[in-house]
């Protein structure tokens, strides 16, 4: 629940709006002109305010600049008259987050505060990073990448080093390996920490509304399109914008990301005129970018831009040791949303998850023990607890590893284990080289991909090609 500061000399107008947000689940102030809105944000911490732009006493631009003295990271959203857009495109330009016209429309007035409510929300989350790293003392954990192992002790020397640059970043790795926590860290660590972090997944959004979601959109730029929408470059302006799985965005949109980078300058779908952005990007993919350039799905000037500065995330598997303290850093986070007092692990529990490949990397080990402490009675973790495929690998026994080039298995476990370890032993040996790896285990690169349960870089291309 979020709470709002409607200000407007009008008492009509003014409860309309209280009852808008109200019955949306927000907490409302009220209040009649700009000193009086000024009194309560001295006493009353708010999110968002929602001001008229002509108000007896106090006007809304004077409000705006008082606000921000009061309140610095507040977002402000002017209501003005058709007459009157130019000053609310001025109070813009003197810092505030968005104007409406008036007579509102209950849906756009909600669209407006949602945003900047979302604003807020990344703020939040962005204060609550610096606290978390302001009381750290030193270690991997303090950036929330748990792990004692040389593959993450190198990636956190990496962010460290990078962190304070306005270089634009590439992180590299298979899906669950924690992309956007290396990304949030990044920013955090950075000198646009006090600016907002913006996320947005190329692969999840479909191509037709990708490009106002980046870049924005002006009114009547399409159907359904009633007011100018600010894209996620210019909601992340001044801070940094996660940039997740780059290597499934649309060659017809690649070069107007390029241009952001080499210019830092976008063109919202439909308008005419370039808007500047101060934007640094981090940029995530799980695919080869540079078989994507062979095969002409992504421009070669593109990915130059974006490889400045390369992360490579390990896989679970290649994080020796790493295991134990990530499932011990879960279960405390874990206990704690729902509720439970847990203790640890019972060795057989712990024993299965350190044994197990995890495909799904830390996603898959954050839901294994999601799962358990949900449904352990007790408040240690048993292997009962575990998924079954877990407690079906600990009960058949896991491959002994030999002196590191040799693998051991026992009677009865089953040709899909065999296999599996095999592979993970061949990605070790080879320090995750997929290409060399699936040449000694006398596979295509393509199989391999698909065995550990991942899209090769060439899918949807003709074999036959």
């Amino acid at each position: 629940m979020a709470r709002i500061l409607v200000v407007d000399d009008e008492p009509s107008h003014r409860d309309s709006l209280r009852r808008i947000f109200e019955r949306a689940g927000h907490e409302v102030l009220v209040a009649d002109d700009g000193e009086h809105a000024l009194e309560l944000l001295r006493r009353e911490p708010v999110h968002v305010v929602l001001s008229d732009l002509v108000m007896p006493r106090m006007d809304g631009q004077a409000l705006l600049k008082a606000a921000k003295t009061v309140q610095p990271e507040l977002d402000v959203v002017m209501m003005t008259a058709y007459g009157t857009v130019e000053n609310a495109v001025a109070a813009m330009r003197e810092g505030a987050y968005d104007f409406i016209t008036k007579p509102t429309k209950r849906g756009e007035v909600l669209a407006v505060i949602g945003r900047a409510l979302e604003r807020q929300a990344l703020l939040e989350e962005n204060r609550a990073l610096r606290a978390r790293i302001a009381s750290a003392e030193g270690d991997a954990s303090f950036i929330g990448l748990v792990g004692q192992s040389e593959a993450m002790r190198a990636v956190v020397d990496t962010i460290r080093q990078v962190a304070p640059s306005a270089a634009t970043v590439l992180l590299l790795g298979e899906s669950g390996t924690g992309k956007e926590l290396v990304a949030r860290a990044i920013h955090a660590l950075s000198p646009r920490a006090h600016k907002p972090f913006v996320a947005v997944n190329s692969a999840a959004l479909p191509e037709s509304i990708l490009e106002a979601e980046l870049f924005g959109a002006e009114k009547g730029a399409y159907t359904g399109a009633l007011e100018r929408r600010a894209g996620r470059f210019e909601r992340a302006d001044g801070g940094t914008l996660f940039l997740d799985e780059v290597g499934d965005l649309p060659l017809a949109m690649q070069p107007k990301l390029l241009r952001a980078l080499q210019e830092g300058e976008i063109e919202r779908l439909g308008g005419t005129s370039a808007v500047k952005v101060d934007v640094r990007v981090v940029a995530a993919t799980h695919v080869d970018l540079r078989e994507r350039v062979k095969q002409g799905l992504f421009r070669e000037d593109l990915y130059y831009r974006l490889d400045v500065i390369t992360v490579r995330l390990p896989p679970l598997r290649e994080r020796e040791g790493d295991v134990p303290l990530l499932a011990a850093h879960l279960l405390k986070k874990l206990s704690v949303r729902h509720g439970k007092r847990m203790q640890g692990f019972e060795p057989k529990a712990l024993e299965a998850l350190s044994s197990w490949t995890f495909p799904g990397n830390v996603r898959e080990l954050e839901n294994a023990v999601e799962r358990a402490v949900v449904l352990c009675p007790g408040e240690t973790l048993r292997l009962a607890d575990l998924p079954t495929p877990l407690q079906e690998h600990a009960a058949q026994g896991a491959p002994v590893l030999g002196d590191g080039h040799t693998l051991t298995f026992r009677v009865g476990q089953t040709m899909e284990q065999i296999e599996r370890a095999a592979i993970d032993a061949t990605l070790r040996h080879t320090g995750g080289d997929k290409q060399l790896s699936a040449k000694l285990l006398g596979i295509s690169a393509r199989t391999l991909y698909r065995r550990l349960g991942e899209r090769s870089p060439d899918a949807g291309v003709d074999e036959e090609t």
